[in-house]
């Protein structure tokens, strides 16, 4: 067995027997052409970082050595397709009087691998021509230098008509080799032709014309927008619900733009394509549908977008249970678990994080690095969205561990598989197929982790609505809005966020702006004598917005009074017609109640210490925090009984300016 080729195979299976613990890989008494591709595949499987069983292999040669033996023509495994070659193990494992569908699947997948190979290794033409693209089989295939982990493979052939399949194939192997579109793209794009299919499926077309009379063309295409309005989704969480205006706009500018690109190269689709109605692809292709069978673009804010730090706190806490092994009430996944906390403190996007360079860190110089700043090195991450130059942010001591941490484990993983001296591309490793540690994580990997995660935990937000955690850009939204929150300037907010242009930016503060205002009008507002404000919320936030009147935001409450009138009251707000508040501040108004009833105890002793009796109540200073008590408690039980009783951040309060912080 060849040095390179044995790294790769495992030993010792867990749960193998005896028998089964030798690594050599039997190919005896297989024809000879047989034997050829087996090693050809056997070669490509260490090459993509595949770890091999020896007696998978073994189990599989046997089983096909005897289809073979007993039908002597057979001299490919790609003579036969999977199909066939499933009937005859049945058949193999019949003769024997076993019935095992378990033991064929498993033969199945393993040389369904094979075939996946073989396929493109027998294809003379040219990559885009096979229905199925697969990049871990097919070098050739166009991809990014970080391409994130997820689909791996684009099968064309679910578009049964030939001259769809074909012109989809030219389109989107353009798009992909001009990188008009990323591999990871495709997925959608395929996803929303096959909608053109089943419309063909029903109505028929004449070819990529559609129709050889032009004025039927607009009317097939209404019909398939009436087909779409009427669907139904039939699986999933939404099933039995239309489809989503949404989606069935995506699906129709998606058609459009493969006509127009159709339109534009209908010479070179011809030639290329064999297929001369191409030709017939008209101007009046390229505008399908009426701008009223067109969904209106709608992007609705969600509800969610910003975290408290009491959810953040116990989303952190719980967090513990993806990484604890399965035999202690776990998940038994601890890249999810660190995966997750680089998520909370960064604010990246889920594929920055899981796309992270093996040795991410770069050490800052001195004296930045000794400074009191708490910021120790700078994390690149990889920026698959846009394009920024030098992706990188400061990192605390915090985030550091967790990189380090993340690197000892993914060391230990690729030893444990084989891989004796691992060179790992990306700190965040698949777990299949990944000997090298060339492929990242896969989003849709941790998503599912999350989703089980937040069925786990049930953590509730202000409003009782439950917190998915599997919605992964919420804590970008989170970590975004606590920087705005605390004063930092919107242009290295950007540059935190990656973004190109300070509008992107400037999305995150509308949100903030939505949540200050939404959290304003949860209180009802209570004047100083303790009765309700008799004016409309949203009326009072326009008011004090449009005439800019910060300055009147107190500590306990807000003034209304108009902002060219200057006050006279001195520090009797709460004995002033003017003052306004509501139970965001009702920490602050408990306090002050205490701090007043102890500052009249403290000076009724000193009173009377120095004129032989307390003051009375009509004591002029005495008078005016008695007023100022009544009014407190008055608030305070109005509060009580109207408004919630939990405070929320509050401007100018203490906790308040912590929280922002």
């Amino acid at each position: 067995m060849p040095p390179q080729y044995a790294e790769a195979i495992l030993e010792n299976r867990p749960g193998a027997r005896a028998s089964e613990k030798s690594i050599a890989i039997n190919f005896r008494d297989l024809p000879l052409s047989i034997v050829r591709e087996l090693a050809w595949c056997l070669h490509e499987h260490v090459r993509v970082g595949r770890t091999i069983h020896a007696e998978e292999w073994n189990r599989l040669s046997a089983i096909i050595e005897a289809v073979v033996a007993s039908e002597p023509a057979i001299h490919s495994l790609v003579q036969r397709t999977e199909a066939e070659w499933a009937a005859s193990f049945h058949a193999h494992y019949a003769g024997q009087g076993v019935i095992a569908p378990g033991k064929v699947e498993l033969r199945l997948r393993c040389l369904r691998k094979l075939l996946d190979h073989l396929v493109v290794a027998y294809h003379d033409g040219e990559w885009w021509e096979l229905d199925v693209w697969n990049p871990l089989c097919d070098p050739r295939i166009p991809l990014r230098a970080h391409e994130p982990s997820g689909r791996s493979v684009t099968n064309l052939g679910h578009l049964t008509a030939p001259w769809l399949r074909a012109g989809a194939k030219f389109w989107l192997k353009t798009y992909l080799e001009t990188g008009a579109y990323t591999w990871t793209s495709l997925k959608s794009r395929l996803d929303q032709l096959k909608w053109l299919q089943r419309h063909i499926d029903i109505h028929g077309a004449a070819g990529p014309h559609i129709a050889e009379d032009a004025d039927a063309i607009r009317p097939w295409f209404s019909s398939f927008a009436a087909f779409l309005r009427g669907h139904r989704v039939e699986s999933g969480p939404t099933a039995g619900q239309p489809l989503g205006a949404q989606q069935r706009r995506t699906t129709m500018s998606t058609i459009e733009t493969f006509y127009r690109f159709m339109f534009d190269n209908r010479v070179e689709a011809a030639r290329t394509l064999n297929d001369q109605r191409w030709l017939q692809v008209g101007l009046h292709h390229c505008v399908l549908f009426r701008p009223d069978e067109r969904p209106r673009f709608t992007n609705r804010s969600s509800t969610d977008r910003v975290l408290s730090d009491e959810v953040v706190q116990q989303i952190a806490a719980g967090a513990n249970l993806l990484g604890l092994s399965t035999d202690e009430g776990g998940m038994g996944d601890e890249q999810a678990l660190r995966a997750l906390l680089l998520l909370i403190r960064t604010g990246r996007r889920i594929n920055e994080v899981l796309m992270l360079d093996f040795d991410p860190l770069e050490t800052l110089q001195t004296p930045l690095g000794d400074s009191d700043t708490g910021f120790v090195a700078r994390l690149r991450y990889q920026q698959t969205k846009v394009y920024t130059a030098n992706p990188s942010i400061l990192a605390d001591a915090e985030v550091v561990a967790l990189v380090k941490a993340q690197q000892a484990w993914c060391i230990g993983y690729l030893r444990g598989v084989g891989n004796s001296e691992p060179t790992p591309k990306y700190l965040f490793v698949k777990t299949h197929v990944n000997r090298l540690g060339s492929h990242p994580y896969s989003a849709a990997t941790l998503h599912a982790r999350l989703g089980v995660l937040t069925n786990r935990l049930d953590i509730r937000d202000a409003n009782g609505r439950p917190v998915e955690i599997s919605k992964t850009h919420t804590f970008r939204h989170t970590k975004a809005t606590n920087l705005l929150n605390a004063g930092v300037p919107l242009h290295v907010v950007m540059r935190f966020l990656g973004h190109q242009s300070v509008n992107m930016t400037a999305y995150y503060a509308k949100t903030l702006e939505r949540t200050a205002e939404r959290e304003f009008l949860r209180y009802q507002k209570v004047t100083a004598d303790g009765k309700l404000l008799d004016v409309d919320p949203r009326d009072l936030y326009d008011m004090l917005e449009l005439d800019r009147r910060a300055d009147r935001i107190l500590p306990n409450g807000v003034c209304l009074l108009p902002p060219r009138q200057v006050c006279t009251k001195g520090n009797a707000c709460l004995t002033c017609t003017e003052f306004v508040t509501d139970g965001s501040f009702r920490p602050e108004l408990e306090d002050q109640l205490n701090r007043t009833e102890a500052l009249i105890e403290q000076r009724q002793v000193t009173f009377e210490a120095r004129h032989g009796q307390r003051m009375e109540d009509r004591n002029v200073w005495l008078a005016g925090r008695l007023k100022e008590v009544v009014a407190l408690r008055q608030i305070i039980t109005t509060i009580d009984e109207v408004a919630p009783s939990s405070a929320v951040r509050g401007a100018g309060t203490d906790a308040g300016q912590k929280a922002a912080t």
